[in-house]
């Protein structure tokens, strides 16, 4: 599916959510529970899915949940066809270079910092903790 926002670029949306922003959310982001940019801290911070559109506080927006979406690569990652693939750090809810014990997908294609990848979502997972 691609629309006017994302000329080129392929996804596979086969179910959302609404979601109702709590801060400013930019387009094409992993997104919390929280109605924020996910970031990999858990709980209401998890990636529920990826935004289709930014909305401001307050606004109602979707939120891919199921297969694929879009998502902007973070600052200074690379990331490859098939990583692994979490929240960044910084809480922009980008996309940075997780591992099998800490991601909420798969890159369905390869980027640099700001490049529009495809990500195959998947429930989040964390590490073990002992």
């Amino acid at each position: 599916m691609a629309s006017q926002n994302n000329p080129g670029r392929q996804f596979d949306k086969q179910h959302a959510v609404t979601i109702v922003a709590t801060a400013i959310i930019e387009k094409y982001r992993f997104v919390g529970y929280n109605g924020q940019h996910a970031t990999s801290a858990g709980g209401v911070n998890d990636s529920q899915g990826t935004s289709e559109y930014g909305a401001a506080v307050g606004d109602a927006f979707s939120a891919i949940t199921s297969y694929s979406g879009l998502v902007e690569v973070a600052a200074g990652q690379t990331i490859a066809f098939g990583d692994p693939v979490k929240p960044a750090a910084d809480g922009s809810g980008k996309a940075a270079l997780g591992d099998s014990d800490d991601n909420c997908g798969r890159a369905l294609g390869a980027g640099t910092e700001g490049h529009i990848i495809e990500v195959q979502i998947q429930r989040h997972v964390h590490p073990a903790t002992p």
